[in-house]
């Protein structure tokens, strides 16, 4: 009752800035022909070709975010950044190594440790070892960039497909600090604080965040009456900076963060309980020899549906830290730059996967440990990844026509996973282990001519050696030495495997300066990445050598045109980017029968091809008022893929011929052809200490499906999502009251068919928390 008398009497507000709100301190120098604004839209300075420049002189189609976005926008967590960058979608899983971040319609479709992200993750200038790690809060941001299309040149092979940067606020050279807290209609609360100070009058200084995050969750266990889905998380950063005669400056960071979840589930949206046998259909399905129709009994299946049957409530458990030190040096005519960091990652979980609370197994002794309590099918499997690197830069500052980057970078990685299925159907018990070493030189450099025009190179030589391991512990595969070493048991042969491989990376570009503040330019990259090994279930000697392993490594081309233009007194901006980006052995999971049970198993895709048209558009027509708006539309799409599996359930009507479809044309999953986001900032100023402003958000997505294979039932129509925020601030006060999803628009995150143990189709879906209405209130101050 308190926490709702505190919302109806809060008077709120959402702060808002511009979109395209000045980063303090980092307006960079304008030339002659690009005079700086004095009204209007301000400038956004951004690391995306590794050198601050203005976002409008960059030939790279980028959205940037600044913390003043990040604010209005509501951008918390990072699945929120799908509000802010038309051609990014996310899809998710109760389990966060099997998400995966979207850009243009290429993600990353595998499950194996060995398989590097096709977006590259990057926080304050280092690469998360797994794309897992992202999934985090997001807190005391001061930018985030999010770069489309190949970006390995700079940043690595695996941003084959893109790649997010995200930059924390760096240490104050005065104090400072701010605090907030936030509860919502949903069982949610969270509170975020930061203090920064300089050390010295020579630049010296340092900066503490941290913040706590607590949620019920949003799925109803009916068998035990406990909420799933529900999240704890936590964590600290500190920041401190050394100016050291003038010339060094190091920076020295360090962070902790966790999270938790006691139970998580997907709920169903679609079953179908009865099976088809020669008398017709008849009831059932059944499971092991058990009529499943009992677990369905107080379930409406639907995309509103938010309730379970599981006798496993499952759980997830993160933990991360990471040091990193950075020394830049004033050379005079550049900045010598060195990054080491370390990180150290760790990830837990249990799961359901019968989904039921039926004993299933027959009878048979439930496993407490560490794949239950339950009477069904569980599994477990705990991730430990760790990873050193270390980047040298040395980045040109003279304001001549030529400017440049050179680079070299060095990464060793290791990740390793233990997995257990059972106690008696299904079964599986395994240890994997994936390596990489890598070593990188890159380069990167612009010459700009008197005509105006400005013809842009980079190259990446990036040498990789990967190293994959696996050892099955299931009892009948060490029953004899031939046994073992057909399927991996203890002390098999054929089962460890090293692969070596040198790859060159490149990209082109010339940009033309059409009139102050106009612009055009043209690119053509390439992209990469490496071979993997398939680390997984089913492993077998045939996944080290020949045909079937390692995976062979990705390449792409993209091809790229784009307009840069400010206009109107500098009141408005537009950015248009064309692309067609075309992609050979992708690789990617898919599903097949190994011993009488489903597994996943990664392949070559042969090719996919993804083309389309990127808009956005900021306007500040008055200090009062901002729009700002983005859309996509993305044709991504198999082009050749004639020897996919079926999808579960797929008959020779539905094109499956011998357990093989040809997905030649189909389009790839999680890829809306249509995406806009759209959002408007009113701000009205009482006094000259107080001032309203009301935020209104609103995003759309058109029909997608979720499955590489396309199975019609994993198909979600369109839909889109209107947030609202309305508020008071008054000196260095501030208090909002919030709304998401204020028309309650269901959708899922994700989606999966059960049919390989059902024998039916049964569609589990994910659902966000966004995927329901809820209400908040937050309060902050900053001194």
């Amino acid at each position: 009752m308190h926490k709702w008398t505190l919302l109806a009497g809060a008077a709120a507000c959402l702060m808002s800035s511009p979109v395209m709100a000045q980063d303090q301190g980092a307006a960079p120098a304008e030339t002659a022909s690009q005079p700086a604004p004095t009204v209007g839209l301000s400038d956004i300075v951004v690391t995306a070709t590794k050198r601050a420049t203005n976002l409008q002189n960059v030939p790279v189609a980028v959205t940037a975010m600044t913390s003043e976005t990040i604010a209005s926008k509501r951008i918390g967590a990072f699945s929120d950044l799908t509000r802010a960058a038309a051609s990014l979608t996310l899809t998710e899983s109760t389990a966060a190594p099997n998400n995966s971040i979207i850009l243009r319609g290429i993600g990353t479709y595998a499950l194996s440790i060995g398989v590097e992200p096709s977006v590259a993750v990057i926080i304050d200038d280092v690469p998360v070892v797994q794309q897992a790690q992202a999934f985090d809060n997001l807190s005391d941001v001061e930018r985030i960039e999010v770069l489309r299309g190949p970006q390995g040149t700079l940043f690595g092979k695996n941003a084959s497909a893109g790649a997010i940067n995200i930059v924390t606020r760096d240490v104050a050279n005065h104090l400072e600090g701010s605090g907030s807290v936030t509860g919502t209609t949903d069982g949610g609360y969270k509170g975020e604080a930061s203090i920064s100070d300089k050390l010295d009058d020579n630049g010296s200084g340092f900066r503490i965040t941290g913040y706590y995050n607590n949620w019920r969750g949003n799925v109803l266990n009916i068998t035990d009456g406990k909420m799933l889905n529900d999240n704890e998380s936590w964590g600290i950063r500190a920041k401190v900076k050394y100016n050291i005669g003038g010339r060094l400056t190091v920076h020295l960071a360090g962070g902790y963060s966790g999270s938790h979840s006691n139970g998580t589930a997907g709920t169903v949206r679609y079953v179908d309980l009865t099976t088809v046998g020669a008398a017709g259909r008849q009831p059932g399905p059944y499971y092991n020899g058990q009529s499943i129709a009992s677990a369905f009994t107080g379930i409406t299946p639907g995309a509103a549906n938010r309730v379970v049957r599981q006798d496993n409530d499952s759980f997830t458990d993160s933990k991360q830290w990471s040091l990193s030190g950075k020394l830049n040096y004033d050379l005079g005519f550049a900045n010598l730059m060195s990054i080491t960091s370390y990180q150290d990652w760790k990830y837990n979980f249990s799961a359901d996967v019968d989904g039921t609370d039926l004993a299933v197994n027959n009878g048979a002794t439930a496993v407490t440990n560490p794949i239950g309590p339950s009477k069904g099918v569980n599994n477990s499997g705990p991730y430990h990844s760790t990873s050193i690197t270390q980047e040298v830069r040395l980045t040109s500052k003279t304001a001549g026509p030529l400017s440049y980057v050179l680079g070299a970078f060095y990464a060793n990685s290791a990740s390793n996973r233990s997995f257990t299925r059972g106690p008696a159907l299904i079964l599986a018990n395994w240890y994997g282990y994936s390596g990489t070493r890598s070593l990188a030189a890159f380069a990167g450099v612009d010459y700009k001519l008197p005509t105006k025009t400005t013809i842009s190179a980079a190259a990446r030589v990036n040498n990789e050696r990967v190293h994959g391991d696996f050892i099955n512990m299931l009892p009948s595969a060490n029953t004899t030495q031939t046994v073992i070493n057909a399927n991996c048991g203890i002390g098999a042969t054929g089962c460890d495997g090293r692969h070596t491989d040198t790859v060159a990376t490149w990209k082109v570009s010339v940009s033309q300066e059409l009139a102050p503040r106009v612009s055009t330019y043209a690119s053509v990259a390439t992209g990469y990445k490496g071979y993997a090994y398939d680390i997984s279930s089913g492993f077998t000697p045939a996944r080290v050598n020949g045909t079937d392993g390692p995976v062979k490594a990705e390449h792409s081309t993209a091809y790229e045109i784009g307009l840069k233009s400010r206009f109107l007194d500098n009141k408005v901006q537009l950015n248009v980017a064309g692309f067609w980006t075309d992609y050979n052995n992708f690789q990617a999971q898919s599903s097949q029968y190994l011993n009488g049970a489903i597994q996943q198993k990664l392949n070559n895709v042969g090719k996919l091809r993804t083309k389309g048209v990127e808009v956005e558009a900021q306007a500040r027509p008055t200090d009062w008022l901002h729009f700002d708006a983005s859309a996509a539309y993305t044709d991504a799409k198999i082009v050749s893929f004639t020897a996919a599996t079926c999808y579960s359930g797929q008959t020779a009507a539905q094109g499956c011929i011998n357990s093989v479809q040809d997905r030649s044309g189909a389009d790839l999953p999680n890829s809306p052809k249509f995406k806009f986001n759209l959002g408007t900032t009113i701000d009205h100023h009482l006094d000259a200490d107080s001032k309203a402003t009301l935020t209104l958000n609103y995003q759309h997505q058109s029909a997608i499906n979720f499955d590489l294979l396309g199975n019609p039932l994993m198909w979600q129509k369109a839909y889109g999502i209107f947030n609202a925020a309305i508020g008071f601030e008054r000196g260095h006060y501030k208090a909002s009251l919030f709304v998401n999803n204020l028309l309650n628009q269901h959708y899922a995150s994700g989606m999966a068919d059960n049919f390989g143990s059902y024998g039916v189709h049964e569609i589990v879906q994910i659902v966000s928390r966004d995927a329901d209405r809820y209400a908040g209130i937050k309060l902050s101050a900053q001194f």
